[in-house]
This record gives C-alpha cells, structure tokens and sequence, in this order.
C-alpha cells in the first residue's frame, strides 16, 4: 500500500493555526469556558519558538504609551490589567500575581505580589523622564524641545496617576474595573503619588549624564506597573491547563492548502497538510482561527482579509551576569535616546540575565540588518565601559508583526480580531505579549456569535500536575534569550 497516497482526516469543533501566545491563550481560554472540542497546528517542533519566544519579557501596563497624543493604547493597556485580573488571577492563583491591593481603607489599585514561580516579577519598571539638564535637552538649540517634553511628562503623570494611582478605585461591586478612557482623559490636575526614585536608579543616570560631561541630573522618575514577566512560564502554564481541558497539540504541521467554498458566503471547508513526517492531513472542523503572524500573507486572499501584514525586526542583546536589578525605560521625545533595562529569570532558582533593547527597528521587506550599536552605546553610558564588556554579550533578533488595515489605514498595535459575516474562521493577532488576557476574551466573545455551544463557567483553581509539566516541556520551546543565557552560563561554568 502506498501511504503516501493516503490522507487522513480529522475532525474537531475548532481549529486553531499558530502556536504562539496568541493561540496557547485562546485555546486555553476557550478550553476552559466551554464544552469545545479543541486542536492547535503549528509549523514549528515546539510551541512559542517564534515571535513569542523571542520577546524581551516587558509587561506592559500602559506607561510605554502613556505620553502619546492618543490615549487609545494606553487604555487598551488598562484594560488589558483588569482582564488579567478577572480572568486569570483567581484561577491560576499560584501563578498570575498581578491582583488588587487596597491601598488605603476601601480604596483597591493593581499591584504585583511577589510569589516564588509567579508569572511577574514584581520588581517595578522605573519610566527615566528627561528635564532640563538631560543631553537630549542640554545640547539641544531648540526651545520647542524642552517645551515638548514638560507637555509629554504632564501628560504621561496625568494618565498614570489617573489610571494607577489615587483617584480611581479599581474593585467596585467586588469586580475589577478599569477606569474609562473619559476618567483618564479628565483626570484631575494633582500631585503624582507615583513619582518614586531609589539611589540606583539615581546613580545610573548620573553615570549617563556624566559621560556627557553634565555633572547635575535632572530627570523625573515615575514608579509604574509595569515589570518583567516570565513569558516561558506563562506559556508552559496556558498549555497545561490547555492540556487539563482536553487541547490536542500537533506540532510540525506545514499548510499547503486552504480549501474555501466561494459560492455565498465564504466559507473555509478544510485545510490541507503535511506532518513532519511527510504524512498528508486534512483538517475539518465547525470553526477555523488562524493566530499566526509571520507567514501568513498567503492566506490573506484566500480568507478575503483586506489588511496588509507588516512584519518589523528588532534587536535584542544579552547580558550575562546581569548588569543591575533595577528595570527601567528612558521615555525621551529623541529616539536616538530610548533605551530599556530589565532583568530576566527562567525561574527562581535560574541563574539571572540583563535584556537591553531600544526602540530601533527595521521593516522585514527591507534587506537591511539589525544595527545592535546604538543599544550599545547608551549601555556604555548608563552602566560604564569596563563594566558592560565584563559581561558574556549576545545579540539576536526578534520579529513583531502586526496587521495594517487597508480600509482604515490604521495600525492595530495592540491587538487585532477579524472575522467575516456568516463565515466559520477568525484572524487574531496581538500586538504585544502583554495583551493575551483581552485577546483570549475578546476571541471568545466572537466565537460565541459564531458556533452554539455550552458556556462552562470555571470554579475550580488550575492545579498542575507531574504528568502535564512533562508533557507540556515536551511541547513548550524555552524561551530565546533563556536559552542563550544558560548555553553562556553552562560554558562559563565547564
């Protein structure tokens, strides 16, 4: 019997294509609300080998965005904190520790608990605002400069304050609520109780200034919400509740072909694959949704999606041992000054490592190479020459791909949901790591406008077990920069 010419054919209620986070969080998400049969493609050997598992780890709560004249993605930020919230902290309890703390009497904010094997590590990330005496505005012959940044550093302390600090009261009703983006853009013109220092921070920018020959330091620091996560972790723990909930994963599977019907409404029939072992699939199912990014312009007229894939390269360097343990950002109206610090872990019990990045990057249409120079540079300035060189330095690139719609000309940054009238397959992509709580939900919700199905509404606490940590390290890759850092660490040590 020839077995090449046989296909086998599988059948489930959904089929997801893309395993990233995007995906493990829908899959997890949709596994755990409903009676839905379950199956996750993806093209590589392992899940999270992707733009998922190359990612500097950056948790982001909005402060990243709070200086923009648009205060949209900063909201979708907020929003993205109380979907954690409700949604993942009181079911993974022993692992999601971004939960609401009261303050003062009757008064709740989001804060990072520290927990051993928790998904944030609640070490803040400081936001470094340039004033007067910064290099940028120092050197700078343009009065304009210094007027843009206070405008920036007013707007950036208003939306924080209003978001996280003393005028809005996150759980009303015992649920977690965000504040409006109306709340945030009226906020009231107080006192920052955010802005917050420690003698390192401090000493680094001294360092920086001083490497300018500028021996005063005038920069604003805001304490934030933001952190460092543990992507890997947050992975692992989406697939073995995944796996808990009856997901099917098959990993090394290659689409070569989307079979749609053209006649009405379109409609996905099937897809058509190869295993890893050369072996042909076709896939059916009630629903199809496709969380892939790099990759999938040749779906994109198949499924008729009218948006243009944009994929953009970034550049990632290593630093092992790290270089301090304070994280922080230079929020600079010169891109040539934005710089980010955060220290990683695999674990508690994991050697640490430094991830230096800025916000450099190049689109992937372009034959041009990352330049790691500029990142570099500025670490020079902030951390000493003899100091930064001391260390093991590795450089690697990540990929961020996001979607720009040709009808509204509009970048979807923060996260991106499609779905056709009357067809059976979703498109989702978020933007960042960070937004996999409002992607899951907000895919849910879509589904639920598509298939009848049974809600199941989830009481019990996520418990691992030894059989589901095998099985999910057997399917989960260890994020990029872990692996480069423990390969630096087992040669070091030999």
């Amino acid at each position: 019997m020839n077995s090449s010419k046989i296909t086998k054919i599988e059948y489930v209620d959904v089929i997801i294509v893309g395993g990233g986070i995007a995906g493990i969080a829908t899959a997890e998400f949709l596994a755990r609300h409903s009676n839905l049969s379950i199956k996750l493609l993806d093209k590589a050997s392992h899940l999270g080998t992707e733009s998922s598992g190359k990612l500097e780890g950056w948790y982001h709560t909005g402060a990243l965005y709070s200086g923009q004249d648009d205060a949209q993605t900063f909201i979708n930020c907020v929003n993205g904190v109380e979907d954690l919230i409700n949604f993942y902290t009181p079911y993974f309890t022993s692992q999601c520790n971004v939960e609401l703390l009261e303050k003062k009497a009757g008064f709740f904010t989001p804060s990072v608990i520290p927990k051993l094997g928790g998904w944030f590590d609640n070490s803040p990330v400081y936001l470094i605002h340039p004033q007067v005496d910064s290099p940028e505005i120092h050197f700078s012959r343009l009065k304009s400069d210094l007027i843009h940044i206070n405008n920036q550093k007013e707007r950036v302390l208003g939306r924080l304050e209003a978001a996280y600090g003393e005028q809005h009261n996150w759980l009303i009703d015992n649920k977690c609520i965000a504040p409006t983006y109306a709340q945030v853009e009226n906020n009231e013109k107080i006192e920052s109780s955010l802005q917050q220092s420690t003698t390192t921070i401090r000493n680094i920018c001294n360092q920086f200034n001083l490497s300018y020959g500028i021996k005063t330091n005038g920069y604003g620091y805001i304490k934030t919400l933001d952190c460092s996560m543990n992507t890997n972790k947050i992975l692992k723990d989406l697939v073995s509740s995944s796996l808990n909930h009856g997901v099917n994963f098959e990993t090394g599977i290659t689409i070569e072909k989307l079979s749609m019907d053209n006649y009405g409404p379109v409609r996905l029939k099937s897809l058509l694959c190869k295993t890893k072992e050369g072996l042909s699939k076709k896939f059916k199912a009630r629903l199809f949704i496709f969380a892939v990014g790099n990759g999938f312009e040749p779906f994109l007229r198949d499924l008729q999606i009218r948006a243009r894939l944009k994929c953009n390269k970034s550049a990632m360097v290593v630093a092992v041992p790290p270089l301090t343990d304070v994280n922080f950002f230079r929020m600079s109206t010169k891109n040539n000054f934005h710089f980010n610090h955060f220290l990683r872990r695999s674990d508690p019990n994991s050697h640490a490592y430094s991830i230096l990045a800025n916000s450099g990057y190049i689109n992937n249409e372009t034959s041009d190479e990352i330049n790691t120079d500029p990142i570099l540079e500025l670490a020079e300035r902030y951390f000493g020459d003899k100091n930064l060189y001391s260390r093991e330095l590795y450089s690697y690139e990540c990929a961020k791909t996001e979607f720009v719609s040709e009808e509204e000309q509009k970048r979807r940054y923060s996260y991106w949901i499609e779905s056709k009238p009357n067809s059976n397959y979703i498109c989702i992509l978020p933007g960042k790591f960070s937004f996999f709580p409002t992607v899951a939900y907000q895919t849910y919700q879509r589904v639920k406008t598509l298939l009848d199905f049974q809600e199941i509404n989830p009481r019990l606490q996520f418990q691992s077990t030894n059989d589901l940590e095998i099985k999910t390290n057997g399917l989960v890759a260890n994020s990029f920069s872990f692996q480069i850092s423990e390969n630096s660490y087992l040669y070091n040590i030999k």
